[in-house]
């Protein structure tokens, strides 16, 4: 005879557990996180020294502005464009935060279905002779049965725990948006070192173009006996020590390149091919407009996942203080039994427990003050967090400033520099000058050069800054499809910095 394992529950076991469901239900409703958690420290008015001016360069705060997400248009740079979608697709690193907030979310789907009955289901088939019992025949009996059991969270402790990982959620989920704002950035400071090396390189290999031309001029002039010694190995030794800068730069240009590689989730040497031509560099802004502070402290992700982590820290504290109250427990079964030598039966039972703790030697007061040493800690992080986001605006801005005024007066000296090789070179070739006033003025053409193109990567690693210490780069839709990303980024116009 074949059971009827799915055979409708009777009414009062029906009930009991349509009962229970529907108290689970409302406890659920219970397990979103906290709200805002206030750090205790306001937003300052302004920032310190804004307004500045330097030459054309001005540095403003507004409370209008909002902070840029797709900073990187600015720049007006295709390739830059291009390695920054590369990198949101590919990255390791992004990757790895975006695995964290799956787990997080798996985890805080546990966290719920805690406040959930728990339903079983077995059956059971023998046949056999059980003797007299049987009366020596052999008997089948089937069984199966549904048993269910659940916690009433009458007290709120799995409440408290499933909002805790509610929290933690969104904490790890913040830690993402900030590992892309510091992708980002990583991905642009690369690309200007890697701007830079290659500038410097061109700038190197022309002076050595230059002062190799010297040297042969005066070889032939110590054959005619119109230079001596003195002047050859002068000339020789600048050749020398400005060919022996190339190796460096070099070396620099192919481990930022390598480092660019990996960040776009490749090996070293994938990407050389799109990436190495050189991309002229569009001028920056005269103008930086900078959100206000409580603007920035609001976008800044790293502030936020501080935020999520206190709010965590403090459900996890009101969880452990529950531990002192009772456990009460709901347990019922229903099943279905069916001999070939018994009539058919339903078996079903309700049971209900509670567990209070009464000797556990502190257990529980320990537990508590650990919660609430830790919820101490979140506080004191997410206060130092702020703090430290507000330092960093601060040295962004201060940074960007006095880049901006070197880099003035470093473009005069260039100038100068060039015109004053100009004229040691003429005057050497008419006899009014010496030698060495020409190789020295050589070198600080060189070294004025060098400085200036330094310092335009610098500059431009500095606006990154002020774009990442805003918190720009994290409210991006990084699920569109690569093609429609490319596009968007194609499309994109140039905007000033927040």
């Amino acid at each position: 005879m074949t059971p009827t394992i799915m055979k409708p529950l009777g009414m009062k076991p029906m009930r009991l557990f349509l009962a229970g469901v529907a108290l689970s239900a409302l406890a659920a409703c219970a397990t979103d996180p906290l709200g805002h958690q206030t750090a205790g420290i306001d937003a300052p008015a302004a920032w310190n020294d804004l307004p500045a001016k330097k030459g054309a360069q001005v540095l403003a705060s507004s409370d209008k502005v909002t902070v840029e997400q797709r900073w990187w248009h600015s720049f007006g740079d295709p390739t830059l464009d291009r390695l920054v979608d590369t990198a949101l697709a590919n990255n390791k690193t992004l990757a790895q935060a975006e695995a964290r907030v799956a787990e997080a979310r798996a985890q805080r789907a546990g966290s719920v279905a805690q406040l959930l009955p728990e339903v079983q289901g077995s059956g059971d088939f023998q046949r056999g002779n059980q003797g007299f019992a049987s009366n020596n025949k052999a008997i089948t009996i089937k069984e199966g049965q549904l048993q269910a059991s659940w916690e009433v969270d009458l007290f709120g402790k799995n409440q408290a725990r499933a909002a805790a990982a509610g929290a933690i959620l969104e904490s790890e989920d913040a830690r993402r948006q900030a590992a892309m704002v510091s992708l980002l950035a990583e991905v642009a400071r690369n690309y200007f070192d890697l701007r830079n090396d290659q500038t410097q390189i061109d700038i190197t290999e022309k002076n050595l173009g230059t002062q190799q031309r010297t040297l042969d001029l005066i070889q032939v002039q110590f054959k005619g006996a119109l230079a001596n010694q003195l002047d050859v190995s002068r000339a020789a030794a600048q050749v020398a020590t400005t060919s022996a800068r190339l190796p460096t730069l070099r070396a620099a240009y192919a481990t930022t390149m390598n480092h660019l590689n990996i960040l776009l989730g490749d090996k070293p040497g994938t990407n050389d091919g799109w990436i190495a031509p050189p991309q002229a560099m569009k001028p920056l802004s005269p103008t930086i407009l900078v959100a206000a502070p409580a603007t920035v402290l609001a976008s800044r992700p790293d502030i936020r996942a501080a935020e999520r982590n206190f709010a965590a820290s403090v459900s996890t504290s009101k969880a452990a203080s529950k531990e002192i109250f009772p456990t009460i427990s709901l347990t019922s079964f229903f099943g279905i039994q069916d001999s070939s030598l018994f009539a058919n039966a339903n078996p079903w039972g309700a049971a209900a427990g509670l567990t209070q703790p009464i000797l556990e030697f502190g257990r529980i007061q320990a537990d508590i003050d650990t919660a609430n040493a830790r919820q101490k800690q979140a506080y004191l992080g997410y206060q130092e967090t702020v703090l430290e986001g507000l330092e960093d605006m601060e040295n962004a801005l201060a940074l960007y400033f006095n880049e901006s005024s070197r880099q003035h007066d470093l473009a005069t000296a260039a100038d100068q520099d060039r015109r004053a090789v100009d004229l040691a070179n003429r005057q050497y070739q008419a006899g009014y000058t010496g030698l060495l006033d020409l190789l020295v003025a050589q070198q600080s053409e060189l070294d004025a050069e060098s400085s200036l193109a330094a310092s335009d990567a610098e500059l431009r690693k500095n606006l990154v800054h002020i774009y990442t210490a805003a918190g720009g780069g994290w409210d991006l839709d990084t699920r569109k499809p690569r093609a429609a990303v490319a596009q968007t980024a194609a499309k994109g116009t140039a905007s000033n910095p927040s």
